[in-house]
Parts: C-alpha cells; structure tokens; sequence
C-alpha cells in the first residue's frame, strides 16, 4: 500500500490526518508509525531470538532488552527502578512528581499518560469500545485487552514455564508475577505511610487511596457511595442498586455478580477443593485471605486493625467497619422487610430473617436431626456432640475446649482472673461483653425485651422465653430418663436427674473439705455458704445479700415487688417459683404425697418434710437402736467431746464436727446423733 495515499496534508492546522481514521499529528514520521502498527499492521523488524515482528526498528530494540537481556540503563534518581527507555522513566519520575498532565473534561480524573486518559474517558463516559475481537462478540476499549483476550478465551498458548512449580503463563509480566506471589515472596513496592509492602506497584496506590489518603474517584450515580475502583463500583451498583446477577454456576441455581465468587461458590460446593495450606496445622482453605486470617487468629495473634475510636483491635477492615458501626455511630443499614429489626450488616440481616421469620435452617447434621441457620454452628455441634474433638489445650491445666474463645473466656475465669469489662453504673465487672449487658438490663435498666404471647410475662433472654413457653403452655418435655418416667425440657436437667437419682454420681469435689456436688453452681453456693461467707449479689433495694443470683431474685419478687408468675389452673393461687406451686396443687387439689418415710407409714408431699419428720419423731429410737446395738465407749467419748467445748454464757450450741450451731441442747444432741455419730457406727 502505498503511505502517501494514506496521507494528507491540513495546511489550516498545519496537520498531518491519517486517511483510514480521525488521527492527525504534527510529525510525519509520528503519522507513518501510526499507519504502519494500526491499518497496514506491516511488521518488517524481525526479533532473532523468538517469533516477535516489529513496526519499526526501535520498539524491536526495546522488546530485545526487556525479553532477553537484562540490561536497562535507565535508573531512576529518587528510587531503585530501572528502564529500558527514557519514555518509561519519564512516566515513573512523574509517579514521584505527582505530575499528571492529562485532565478528563467530564469529572476530576487525572493521568500521567494520554494513553490512559483516553481509555478512561471510553470506559467511564463515551462507553465506546472501538476494538472488536474476531473470534467472538466480545469488544474493548483497548488494543491490548482485545490480544489479552483472544490469547485467554481462545486458545492462547502458555509458552511461560514456572521454574518453581507446573504454572505456565501466557505473558512473562504474570509469569514473574506469580513468582512473587508464591515463591520468592518479593514485595519492591513500599508504603511511604506505613509498613506495608506490595507486589504491584497498582497494589500500592490502591492500599495509599484506601488506608491513607481516602481517595475514593468512582461515584455511585443511585447513591453516596464511593469506590476506589471501577470493578468495586460496579459490583457495587450490580449488588445494590440491579436485581442482575449474570454469572450463573453450571451445577446449581446460584447466582452471583463477580467471577471469584462464582469461583469460589464452586470450589466450596461442587469440587471441595482447597488449595491453600496452613503451613502450622491441618487447615485448608478456598482462598488465600482466609489462610491469612486464620494464621493471625489461632496462630500468630496479630491483630493489624485498630478501632480509631477505642482500643479495639481486629484482623480483618470487615470486622472494624462492623465494630464501629455497633458500638460507635451504631449505624444500622439493613432494615427486616418483616419486623423492625436493623442489622449492622447484611449477614446478620440474613441470619435474623432465617431465625425468626422464615424458620429455615439450611444446615442438617449427619448424625443426628440438629438444623442450623449458620454452617460454623453445625461443625460445632458436631465436634460438641458427636467427635469430641477439642483442639484448644489449656497452657495451665487439664481443661480442652472447642473453640478458642472458650479457651479465652476459660484462662480468664480461672487462672488470671481478668474481667475487661466494667459497669458504668456500679463495680460490676465481667468476662464477656454479652454479660455486661445482661447485667445493666437486670440491675440497671430493668428491660426484658422477650414478652410472652399466651400470657403478660416478659423474660430478659429468649432462652428463658423459650423454656417458659414450653413448661407453662404447650408441655412440651422432649428429653426423657431412659430409666424411669421423668420427663425434662433439657438435656442438662436430664442429665442431672440421672447422676441424682439412679447413678449417685457426684464428680465435681469441694477443696476445702468432703462435700461432692453433681452441678457446679451447686459447689459454687456450697463454697460460698460454708467456707468463705462471701455474699456477691446485693439487693439494690435494701441491705439484703445472698450468695446466689436466683436467691436475690426470689427475695426482690417477695420483699419488693410482689411478682408471682406461677398461677395455679385450679384456684387464684400465685407463687414466686414452680415448685412451691407444684408443692400447693399436691397439697391442696390432688393430695399426691410421693415421699415415704423409712420407719413408719408417714408420706410428705416434700422430702424436706420427711428428714424434719425422722428428727422430730425417729430421732430417740435411732439413739435406742444406737444403744442396743451395742455402741462402743469410743462413740461416747466422741458425743462428749463434741460437747465438752460448749458454754452456756454463749447462749448457742455448736456442733464440733461442722459449723452447726443451735440454742437448744437437745437439738444440738439430735443433730451429731444423726449426722456424725450414726455414720461412724453404720461405717
């Protein structure tokens, strides 16, 4: 074809105009290289080390120093970088610089090249995409992308081998940036701001506009939102703003709006492949972020996410973003199409609609009949009930547990005795923030947000509602002793009734002196009674204390406020607790006494009932029993003993075997027979 056909002259601008396209340039030759890369596409400069052909003779010197010496004589004076041509080292003093020539007339865009500029005015405004690929519908806005394409969806040959691994590439720039990522972990690109490294220098500006300088370009045209990138933009709009979801998984009915979510839907549901390793245990992941995640939570500790606003400290920028949002502008944007719940994310929104409107529970248990709402609840429950697996060991003692927020919670409780926590309202502290809260609900505020819909009884936990709603309307009891009759709405009063009542079992020990209780509030009490006298739980009303939280509860709905939400089905009856009614309806309706004494025919509708029975009426006749059955001298010896101490200036006796005291004397002898001096005879 012959150039000067191609060309003409504008002798107003003093221009030269390409004949094929609008282009038009000062310099002649500027417009002969233009024709010959871009319409005649003739490529005379032949590489003599591979197939690459060039327009003209100095791009085929450029590509020999870049492909196959490693010669670049261009060093930049501010940094470490290095160039084959002076045009490159331009472009990268100007990244130090801050120089950016290049304005886009429709918004605040600036580039370095006009390349650039132009490629984002097609991308973001005009929408045009001149370049067409031949093979398919599939256009862009560059050149570039169009051979990038062909050579990915068409069967471009991967002619670049990693010498590390199988990897191959079809350009050596992803080849060398794969041996970054995965072998020589080589980051060159450095934070000015902190110490953050990257691999790209790309990497590096979009860590500089998220964590430093917040620039955020992209505009949402639905909403305030603002992107760093165009891709976050439009995922964003595809997510928010569209109902379009245009990648569809081949295997199921998912639908998503990126391609690595697509991917990774497949690889956790269809494929089960995880190809990354954590190099300190067993664990395996889809994606490498979780790997990194997982190695700072159970592993390293570190916690590069600091709250601006508190001491807050997390792993991830989703977990800060959701912390300040709680607990800072207690900004909640998800709005419940059902209710007037508001989730800070849309997670929790999904979690809340699942539990309390739809009821659905995607989750099955392969072991049992157990549904849950959350996969992460399932593999506990499993590891709980079915494996016993518990990788967390305590660095202190014995103690194993699931989780390794159990075993936080655990060191904390038991061996350093931390309590983080602390009441704005009183000396209150605690463990956990959840308790906290409780706390100033109960004490403080008085707020019980779960309200009964059969009846006007309000509850603090929706666990107490639950069971309240079983026990008292619908009867339900599911878990049953496997022994007698006895019927329960837990596992763990099941389990109780069964080391009370059949086994005998009592493995936790008091370690101050013989007493063994099955439940640890139990010992908990015991300790507190016997040992320490320490009275923890104060009325806030009077100067009342006791030892348990269910006893200050009792005492304010007697003393104080008069509550008493169990209602006899039979008459107007009220009382404070379930068994005192369970006590009235036998006594008074149905006349069931189900304990029988041991030496006579008399029954009680309590076992209490009974022991104070046998003291008052069995006592003299175990003593006679005692007497005729031969008691040694050295029993009596230990009777007197116990009472040699006693004086009556004191106006109480007290027992020398336990801390029993009493005013009668009578009483006194009663006791240490029944309780010290027949166990010693009948041992």
């Amino acid at each position: 074809m012959d150039l000067k056909k191609c060309i003409s002259y504008c002798k107003v601008r003093k221009t030269f105009l390409c004949f094929h396209c609008n282009y038009n340039v000062l310099e002649f030759l500027k417009l002969k290289k233009h024709i010959i890369r871009h319409h005649i596409c003739e490529k005379p400069y032949q590489c003599s080390h591979c197939d690459y052909k060039a327009a003209t003779s100095r791009t085929l010197k450029s590509h020999i120093l870049h492909r196959h010496t490693d010669e670049k004589p261009y060093q930049c004076p501010e940094c470490d970088y290095k160039t084959v041509t002076t045009g490159q080292l331009k472009l990268h003093i100007m990244q130090h610089t801050g120089n950016k020539p290049h304005h886009c007339p429709h918004c605040d865009y600036k580039a370095v090249r006009s390349g650039n500029l132009k490629v984002h005015i097609m991308s973001h405004h005009t929408e045009e995409k001149p370049h067409q690929c031949p093979q398919c519908d599939y256009k862009a806005v560059s050149n570039s992308l169009i051979k990038s394409h062909i050579v990915f969806r068409h069967g471009g040959k991967k002619s670049h081998q990693c010498p590390h691994c199988n990897y191959k590439a079809v350009f050596n720039s992803l080849l060398e940036r794969h041996i970054k990522l995965r072998h020589t972990g080589e980051k060159p690109h450095k934070c000015p701001h902190c110490d953050y490294k990257a691999v790209l220098s790309d990497q590096l500006n979009l860590h500089i506009m998220q964590h430093h300088t917040d620039e955020k370009p992209y505009q949402c045209s639905h909403c305030d939102y603002k992107a760093v990138t165009c891709s976050q933009l439009k995922s964003h709009i595809l997510h928010r703003h569209t109902v379009e979801k245009p990648l569809q998984c081949p295997e199921c009915d998912f639908k998503t709006v990126t391609k690595g979510q697509l991917k990774s839907h497949i690889i956790r549901h269809h494929t089960g492949d995880k190809p990354y390793h954590c190099p300190h245990c067993d664990y395996k992941a889809v994606c490498r972020g979780h790997i990194k995640s997982h190695i700072m939570y159970n592993h390293t500790g570190e916690k590069p996410h600091q709250c601006p606003h508190c001491d807050y400290k997390a792993v991830t920028s989703g977990h800060i973003k959701s912390h300040i949002r709680s607990h800072h502008t207690k900004e909640k944007p998800h709005q419940c199409p059902h209710c007037d719940y508001k989730g800070t994310t849309k997670p929790q929104l999904k979690l809340h609609v699942m539990h309390h409107h739809t009821g659905e529970k995607p989750h099955q248990c392969p072991h049992c009949d157990y549904r849950t709402v959350v996969k992460g609840q399932l593999k506990l429950h499993i590891m709980h009930h079915h494996s016993g697996e518990k990788p967390h060991q305590c660095p202190h003692c014995d103690y194993k547990s699931v989780t390794n927020r159990q075993m936080k919670l655990h060191i904390m409780r038991l061996h350093t005795g931390e309590k983080p926590h602390q009441c704005s309202q009183c000396e209150y502290k605690t463990v956990t923030s959840s308790a906290l809260k409780l706390h100033i609900m109960q004490h403080h505020t008085g707020e019980k947000p779960y309200r009964c819909s059969v009846c006007d009884y309000k509850f603090l936990l929706n666990a107490d509602l639950k069971r309240h709603i079983k026990s008292r309307h619908t009867g339900e009891r599911p878990h049953h002793c496997p022994v007698c009759d006895y019927k329960t709405l837990s596992k763990v009063n099941l389990k109780s009734h069964i080391m009370y009542q059949h086994t005998g079992e009592k493995p936790l020990q008091c370690p101050h002196c013989d007493y063994k209780a099955v439940a640890s509030c139990q010992m908990k009490s015991h300790i507190s009674y016997r040992h320490t006298g320490e009275k923890t739980h104060q009325c806030s009303q009077c100067e009342y204390k006791t030892v348990t939280s269910t006893a200050l509860k009792l005492h304010i709905m007697q003393r104080h406020n008069g509550e008493k939400p169990f209602r006899c089905s039979l008459c107007d009856y009220q009382a404070v607790k379930g068994y005192i009614l369970k006590t009235h309806v036998m006594h008074h309706h149905t006349g069931e006494r189900p304990h029988q004494c041991p030496h006579c025919k008399y029954k009680a509708v309590t076992s209490s009932r009974i022991k104070l029975h046998i003291k008052r009426c069995h006592a003299d006749k175990k003593m006679e029993e005692i007497n005729q059955s031969g008691l040694k001298a050295g029993v009596k010896k230990d009777f007197k003993k116990s009472i040699s101490h006693l004086t009556v200036a004191q106006k109480a006796f007290k027992c020398f075997y336990c801390n029993f005291n009493t005013l009668k004397f009578n009483q006194l002898k009663k006791h240490i027979m029944l309780h010290h001096i027949c166990k010693k005879f009948h041992q």
